[in-house]
């Protein structure tokens, strides 16, 4: 006790000051303490009802905490500094740490809301009806946010450290010159990942395919660099950008509707009942609930060589007569397509049923036709010579 007391005497720290820094302290412990209990309440008496301005305020939990706590450690530093006479220490290391601190709360506030945003336009974007979910907005956004705040980041820390603009862009200009000699391609394909997002030819979710065939899936993920397609037995493609920008993609995700293309043969007995099967089946799709009526409905006789036994056959087929059901449903998510596509053919199949129709399968008649006459057999024993 004597030497603390002693350490205090040498560099003249009065009760009053001890007071100050304890205060100080205190107030900022009982500040943060207090803005993490108002936003833990907050988000939960918001989070059945969010909107933008409710996540704008949530962001700002973290980043008004980080800022407390920095201006709090200014305030006692410059106490405690200058009972130490280091006066210069202060000005040339926490002042500029403080800022700095600062500056970072408002890069994690920046990341935080674009990050919540997208999230709360992709549920509210989310389609119910089975129709086509575009998010490309919602990440053009984070990704525009996220651009900004770098950019930003980068002239606030120039300013702090006293680098004039112009010197700040000389620099980045040379840095970047070379850089994108060292790493051209790592800049081709970020460069890459920045035209996916102005164009946005894909998003999160879609499902997607290149012309060649080689690369398919659903996009997970896209990042500067790289865009993570997962395919369909569960492998995840790690893709450069650059390569989905320089060749042709389908998104099939952005169909407005998919297609009912179903071939059905009868027997060559139901030749007279076509017709009757054919405006039942019409009618039938008419009145879909599912069956998008803007759209091309047909009922026809399939559109093939009418040579019986051709490979690719017509009609008047080899062992049926051939028609084909074309439709389009509204839906087009691929499970409840499916579900549609498999009602709608049970029930076309139930019409050609009921209108003493039969499906046919492969067969084969052999006819044997009648002859005029049969010899009758010589009577009495013939001897042979």
């Amino acid at each position: 006790m004597d030497r603390l007391l002693d350490f205090f005497k040498a560099y003249d720290i009065s009760l009053s000051d001890l007071v100050t820094v304890a205060i100080i302290l205190l107030l900022t412990i009982v500040a943060e303490f207090l803005i993490r209990f108002f936003f833990r309440r907050y988000e939960k008496s918001t989070h059945h009802s969010q909107t933008v301005k409710t996540i704008l305020y949530a962001s700002l939990n973290n980043p008004l905490r980080l800022v407390t706590l920095f201006v709090g450690f200014y305030f006692i530093a410059m106490n405690v500094l200058t009972w130490f006479k280091v006066a210069s220490f202060f000005t040339s290391i926490v002042t500029p740490g403080v800022k700095l601190g600062v500056a970072l709360a408002f890069f994690i506030f920046m990341n935080t809301f674009a990050s919540r945003l997208k999230r709360y336009l992709i549920v509210k974007q989310t389609r119910t009806d089975g129709g086509y979910n575009n998010f490309a907005k919602a990440e053009q956004m984070e990704k525009l946010a996220q651009v900004l705040t770098i950019v930003i980041m980068t002239f606030v820390v120039a300013k702090i450290f006293g680098l004039q603009v112009g010197q700040g862009v000389a620099y980045l200009g040379g840095g970047l010159a070379i850089t994108g000699l060292v790493f051209k391609d790592t800049l081709a394909n970020i460069f890459g990942g920045l035209i996916i997002y102005l164009d946005s030819p894909y998003a999160v979710g879609d499902w997607i395919y290149t012309i060649d065939g080689k690369i398919q899936g659903t996009v997970e993920k896209i990042s500067w660099r790289l865009t993570h397609i997962r395919t369909f037995d569960k492998r995840l493609i790690f893709t450069p950008n650059n390569t989905l920008i320089t060749q042709a993609v389908v998104n099939a995700s952005r169909m407005t509707n998919r297609r009912i293309k179903q071939y059905i043969g009868l027997r060559y007995d139901d030749f007279d009942k076509f017709e009757a099967i054919q405006k039942d089946i019409y009618s039938y799709l008419g009145g879909h609930a599912d069956i998008d009526q803007n759209c091309l409905t047909l009922v026809n006789v399939f559109d093939g060589q009418t040579d019986m036994g051709a490979t690719a056959e017509g009609f008047f087929g080899g062992s049926s007569l051939n028609f084909q059901v074309y439709t389009f449903t509204k839906v087009t998510n691929w499970t409840r397509f499916q579900a549609i596509q498999d009602k709608i053919m049970m029930d076309i199949g139930r019409i050609v049923y009921k209108n003493g129709a039969e499906i046919a399968f492969t067969t084969m008649t052999l006819d044997i036709p009648e002859k005029a006459g049969v010899p009758a057999p010589q009577g009495g024993n013939s001897v042979g010579t």
